[in-house]
């Protein structure tokens, strides 16, 4: 797999309401602002970490006020920047019942990568364990996480509702629809559930 393009720069943007984009031309990354900090929602590779500060900054915030960071799938080029997230803004990491397992070893337990090292990624701490329909809630903005596993046992798409000139909108966050070649979802299945 070619990963070298994933780190290319793409200029951030706000999406609409509080939702701004701030990953990279081959990697999706949000960055929800609140007034009592942010959530970032998925991190890209480890080495795209310098990329989201530079997005996060040319928007005018600040990556050490990220105060929760969720992911849609526990795949290196997902949360492969977590730890180093954590580590600079002390951020509660939040992530589906399926995947806590993963971050916390960094990879190493995946049914499918866990013998590649090229897919291991930083380890990182799960403070708080999401089943389906929790809420996550941070200065006003509330994300509905919503258990949609497939490409890993833990993945997530997370709604909320958004005010955008009047006009009240659902954004979806969507979980990768893919399913990794080798997974088997019926008889002998890769993972339960």
């Amino acid at each position: 797999m070619d990963t070298s393009q994933w780190n290319d720069y793409e200029a951030p943007f706000r999406l609409a309401g509080p939702v701004h984009f701030v990953g990279t031309r081959h990697l999706a990354v949000f960055l929800i602002h609140t007034p009592q900090g942010h959530i970032l929602i998925d991190g890209g590779m480890p080495s795209t970490a310098p990329v989201i500060e530079k997005s996060i900054r040319e928007l005018g915030f600040k990556p050490e006020d990220i105060r929760i960071l969720l992911t849609t799938q526990a795949h290196f080029d997902h949360v492969g920047s977590h730890a180093h997230f954590k580590k600079l803004s002390g951020a509660r990491v939040e992530a589906m019942k399926g995947d806590a397992t993963l971050l916390r070893d960094g990879g190493k337990s995946d049914y499918l990568f866990g013998n590649a090292a090229d897919f291991h990624f930083p380890r990182v701490a799960v403070d708080r364990v999401l089943a389906d329909g929790d809420i996550v809630t941070l200065g006003g903005v509330r994300l509905t996480a919503r258990h949609t596993p497939g490409h890993t046992p833990g993945s997530a798409t997370y709604d909320m509702l958004i005010n955008e000139g009047g006009t009240v909108y659902r954004v979806v966050f969507a979980a990768s629809t893919t399913v990794n070649p080798g997974t088997r979802l019926v008889k002998n299945e890769s993972y339960p559930g």
